[in-house]
């Protein structure tokens, strides 16, 4: 279900305090958004695995949720690998693993990737844990000497414009539209040919740019033959001064 406007803002203040607490990303600014959590695996898999993106001025965060459904199996130094050679310049700048991940439980582990540009979308690709697996007895609960190291594939995905924007409330979109100068426009077109409607560009558009619908915007009608969406929400900027 979508999150409403209360909630969105205590799971972004969840997440702010939580990576700012960890040393390991303090140099990378004020968190500026953080993603729904994608999921990289079937729900039924051995290793349960989700990521939500968290962007700052210069730095993507993946924040990963791991969750071991094998009872006989105990996952240590869990981390995840990444191939970002077509990541235009981006590059993975730390790793934070989680300790263990016990059947039944879920852990965090954590990737920092530092983007060439402020807004620059790029694909992750080759994703897959990293870990050390020592065998369990399910009836005494006993965890075996000697670990094996294993990998686990993960499903690649991307980090898109949206996961550098936010929503943001609106009160008269047309107002505030007209009240931007000139120097602010942006024109650009795009051929979007993979949809078979527009209400279903609509939803795909909205989905992409992740900013609040405006007047109702996203809701199309059955005969329509062209639609205008109303979106707000601001980019992610540069770091530096500025207003």
């Amino acid at each position: 279900r979508k999150l409403s406007g209360v909630e969105k803002r205590g799971e972004a203040a969840m997440y702010a305090d939580m990576l700012n607490s960890m040393p390991q990303f303090a140099s990378f600014g004020k968190l500026f958004s953080s993603s729904r959590a994608v999921e990289l695996t079937e729900s039924e898999a051995e290793y349960v695995v989700s990521c939500v993106k968290h962007a700052f001025p210069m730095h993507t965060v993946f924040h990963f949720t791991i969750k071991n459904t094998m009872e006989e199996e105990q996952l240590e130094n869990v981390a995840v690998d990444v191939d970002l050679s077509d990541a235009d310049g981006a590059k993975v700048e730390c790793s934070v693993p989680a300790e263990v991940v016990k059947y039944g439980q879920s852990a965090m582990a954590f990737l920092a990737v530092k983007r060439a540009r402020p807004l620059q979308p790029f694909q992750v690709k080759g994703v897959r844990l990293v870990f050390s697996k020592r065998e369990v007895d399910a009836s005494s609960g006993e965890v075996y000497d000697g670990a094996t190291e294993e990998e686990y594939p993960l499903d690649d995905f991307d980090v898109a414009l949206g996961d550098m924007s936010r929503p943001v409330d609106v009160d008269d979109f047309r107002r505030t539209w007209e009240a931007t100068t000139d120097a602010f426009d942006v024109t650009e077109e795009f051929r979007l040919e993979k949809h078979k409607s527009i209400q279903d560009t609509v939803k795909a558009v909205v989905d992409a740019l992740g900013m609040t619908v405006c007047d109702k915007s996203d809701q199309v009608s059955a005969a329509a033959r062209a639609h205008r969406l109303l979106l707000a929400g601001p980019l992610l900027r540069p770091p530096g001064p500025g207003p």
